[in-house]
């Protein structure tokens, strides 16, 4: 029984990361995985909680202020594009066929 819990002693060791063989690299960096991921974790929630949320009235309000921005911009563009491409077209006319 002495040998048995000296073995496992050592066998536990070299799991371990101890006395004895060292562990392979490639174990050594899949066994630290899911402790990685668990600081991230733990990291991630806890900037979590120095985030400042924006009220619900704020938020509809941007919101509000980007969607008419867009449509602004929009009718902007096409305005602008069709003027443009109005000019190129009588030039092209006009100078085009000489």
């Amino acid at each position: 029984m002495k040998g048995q819990e000296t073995k496992l002693a050592e066998v536990t060791k070299v799991m371990a990361g101890g006395e004895g063989r060292e562990r392979p690299e490639w174990l050594a960096r899949l066994l630290a995985g899911p402790q990685q991921f668990r600081k991230f974790v733990h990291e991630v929630r806890g900037e979590m909680g120095h985030v400042t949320w924006p009220a619900p009235v704020e938020v509809r309000s941007t919101t509000f202020i980007v969607i008419v921005t867009i449509f602004f911009f929009g009718a902007f563009f096409f305005a602008g594009d069709g003027a443009f491409g109005r000019l190129i077209q009588l030039i092209l006319t006009k100078y085009g066929k000489s």
